[in-house]
């Protein structure tokens, strides 16, 4: 693995490690939904860059999961927050 590759993957795991702790301690839902989103998207790149590594299908497989279920789970919660803005009116 070539060392450009490594800091890009370190840097992808502390940018993970950051937005999971920034979920953790924040109170509002918005801001947990929108770190929990960022983090899939960090997810997806760095099974993108496994990919890019070791041209394994498996990591290319993981990252199309990751994305698919991250962009539902983005819908679900749009739809589900907007109900709930509905009813407060």
């Amino acid at each position: 693995m070539s060392i450009l590759m490594m800091i890009s993957t370190g840097i992808i795991i502390l940018t993970c490690l950051l937005l999971f702790f920034e979920a953790v301690k924040e109170r509002d839902v918005l801001v947990k939904v929108l770190a929990f989103d960022l983090i899939g998207v960090t997810g997806v790149s760095l099974f993108l860059m496994l990919y890019t590594n070791n041209r394994n299908p498996f990591f290319l497989n993981i990252a199309q999961l990751i994305a698919i279920v991250g962009f539902v789970t983005a819908l679900v919660f749009a739809f589900y927050l907007s109900e709930m803005s509905k009813e407060d009116k």
